[in-house]
């Protein structure tokens, strides 16, 4: 066991593990957003899963191709929400 500790292996893992948590919560805030009907609730999730995603990344050191793709998916469906809001707003 200790090896494993002085190689980094237990540490490479738990960073790796760490990243594939991020990509999955990224992709689960992403259809949460599609299926939350108001504006505060849709802005709560973006930011909820935007400040988990930037502390996985500083803990792993960086994201895998996956990983920032769902981190671009989240990053426009923020777009499109709030370009919806602004059209009823100015539709109001």
């Amino acid at each position: 066991m200790d090896w494993m500790l002085e190689t980094g292996i237990v540490s490479r893992q738990i960073k790796l593990t760490s990243v594939k948590l991020a990509m999955k919560y990224m992709r689960r805030v992403s259809s949460e957003l599609e299926a939350v009907g108001s504006e505060p609730e849709e802005e709560e999730l973006i930011v909820q899963g935007v400040r988990f995603a930037l502390r996985v990344h500083q803990f792993a050191g960086g994201f895998g191709v996956e990983t920032m793709r769902a981190f671009q998916e989240l990053r426009d469906k923020d777009r499109s929400c709030n370009v919806q809001f602004q059209n009823q707003q100015k539709s109001l």
